[in-house]
């Protein structure tokens, strides 16, 4: 019984790849569908150049997959604390990092109870905590769904689409500072980034990146 635990709470390559993959997905999907209730209309919260996909959802199945697995015979309360408190500082760092370095914001919590610099609030980071009480509950289920996908099959896709989540996101991060640049009055001095001037124009990343906007705007 020790082995068979020991193997469930392996932490692979494979198991994070396909995590971050259907996490990003999912993401979408039920961002979708609440937008869809609440407002009347479906809006896609993508945070990729191609393809329908929320990098921070990936890494949050990620990192609630990883919390657990690692703290796997510790209490419930004990990896639901941790994934709170980490899932909230990593959302403040990515907050800072748009505001402080690229002078913008994807989300805006400050008319939310508790906040700090509406980054964080106090409602998203329980949240945080009853996501990862579910993930918590599923984690078992989960586990043994990621250790059936590894056939050839499974592994030659796992390559395939790790190269390409890694030119897409190199290449997503590439345009959205050529954005807040161009924004911000700083031109292109390289053959590179008037490449991504063409490519990706400021209407064209609005509409990729709906909710996302820049702090001089309000």
């Amino acid at each position: 019984m020790e082995k068979t635990d020991t193997i469930k709470r392996k932490i692979t390559y494979e198991k994070l790849f396909w995590l971050f993959i259907f996490g990003g997905i999912i993401g979408v999907v039920m961002e979708g569908i609440f937008c869809l209730i609440s407002t009347g209309h479906w809006e896609s919260h993508v945070v990729t150049l191609v393809g329908q996909f929320n990098v921070l959802y990936g890494v949050g199945a990620v990192l609630f997959y990883s919390i657990i697995a690692l703290l796997y015979n510790k209490k419930t309360i004990t990896k639901v604390l941790t994934i709170t408190i980490i899932a909230t500082v990593l959302e403040l760092l990515c907050g800072i990092l748009l505001a402080d370095v690229l002078g913008m914001k994807a989300w805006d919590y400050s008319n939310c109870f508790m906040n700090y610099r509406g980054m964080i609030c106090l409602v998203f980071t329980l949240g945080w905590g009853f996501a990862g009480y579910l993930f918590c509950l599923l984690f078992d289920k989960i586990d043994n769904a990621l250790s059936k996908i590894k056939s050839k099959k499974w592994k030659i896709a796992c390559i395939a689409l790790s190269v390409f989540m890694a030119v897409n996101l190199l290449l997503t991060a590439i345009s959205i500072v050529r954005w807040s640049e161009r924004h911000y009055g700083i031109e292109a001095d390289t053959k590179i980034g008037a490449f991504f001037d063409e490519s990706t124009p400021d209407d064209w990343m609005q509409k990729r990146f709906i909710e996302w906007s820049f702090l001089d705007k309000h």
